[in-house]
């Protein structure tokens, strides 16, 4: 079971990468307008924004406006997330998984366990499926139908995808995940010619997205905003919510969206520690 089960989170981290990385992912850039969005949210880093922090350390992951540095990424993540980013929680979370010098499991889990908690989806799909492995931490599926559960509830695609693939291999159907393939269940047939939610999803994010356009509303926002280190919380911008704001930590279309742009971080991390 164990085999299939491998071969299950595999085959979905490839399916999940596959169609979107190359609409949806940043690209590397060394233009000199990328260079002037990578000075400017350095400027903003170092007055103290979180938001900043974290879009930073998506520009050093990315090779954004500057060389791409994986250990400088993880450095801005990680201090985003310990002003309670969830964005940056999950992934400082999923970097210390990898088979890298940062590896800290006990940390990674927990910073995703932080982060599932305040409804970031792509935190639990990840915890549900790290429990359902025997590889970085012991089987509990309790803790696996726990997590993909939330995931499936706040309608993340890749987990719904994963829960049927679950649900429909005769090798995994009889898991004791309760309260996942009750929801899996309870789908109700649709019409032929209807959209279901997660085709929805797909139309919505096959287009990239304008990153120009969400690093000048961005940054113009955090250049009227108080910056984190002075009043001790995350991402309160004058007049603007938490979800009006790219990568940011609130639930919504936005958030579900974000999802599918993000679901290649945690799968490609699987894929490497569950072969």
């Amino acid at each position: 079971m164990q085999r299939i089960v491998n071969k299950l989170l595999l085959v979905a981290a490839l399916l999940a990468i596959a169609p979107l990385c190359n609409a949806t992912q940043l690209a590397p850039c060394k233009s000199a307008e990328c260079e002037a969005y990578f000075d400017a949210y350095t400027i903003l880093t170092n007055r103290g924004h979180s938001s900043a922090m974290a879009t930073l350390g998506e520009l050093y992951y990315s090779g954004y406006g500057t060389e791409k540095d994986l250990d400088k990424a993880f450095k801005w993540f990680r201090r985003a997330a310990k002003f309670g980013h969830t964005t940056a929680q999950y992934k400082a979370g999923i970097m210390y998984l990898q088979s890298t010098a940062h590896q800290d499991i006990d940390k990674g889990i927990a910073l995703l366990k932080r982060s599932a908690k305040s409804t970031f989806s792509p935190s639990a799909l990840a915890l549900g499926k790290i429990y359902l492995q025997n590889k970085l931490i012991p089987t509990d599926l309790a803790e696996t139908d726990r997590w993909l559960t939330l995931a499936y509830k706040l309608n993340n695609l890749e987990a719904m995808k994963f829960a049927k693939a679950l649900r429909e291999s005769p090798d995994t159907t009889t898991l004791p995940l309760t309260k996942l393939f009750a929801l899996v269940d309870a789908e109700k047939p649709v019409a032929k010619d209807s959209k279901t939610t997660m085709e929805e999803m797909e139309v919505i994010l096959v287009e990239a997205p304008d990153y120009a356009a969400y690093f000048d509303e961005e940054i113009a926002l955090l250049n009227q905003s108080r910056p984190d280190t002075a009043k001790g919380t995350g991402s309160s911008i004058a007049g603007r919510t938490c979800l009006d704001i790219w990568a940011c930590s609130s639930e919504g279309d936005s958030e579900r969206i974000r999802d599918l742009q993000l679901s290649d971080w945690g799968n490609i991390a699987l894929a490497l520690n569950f072969r």
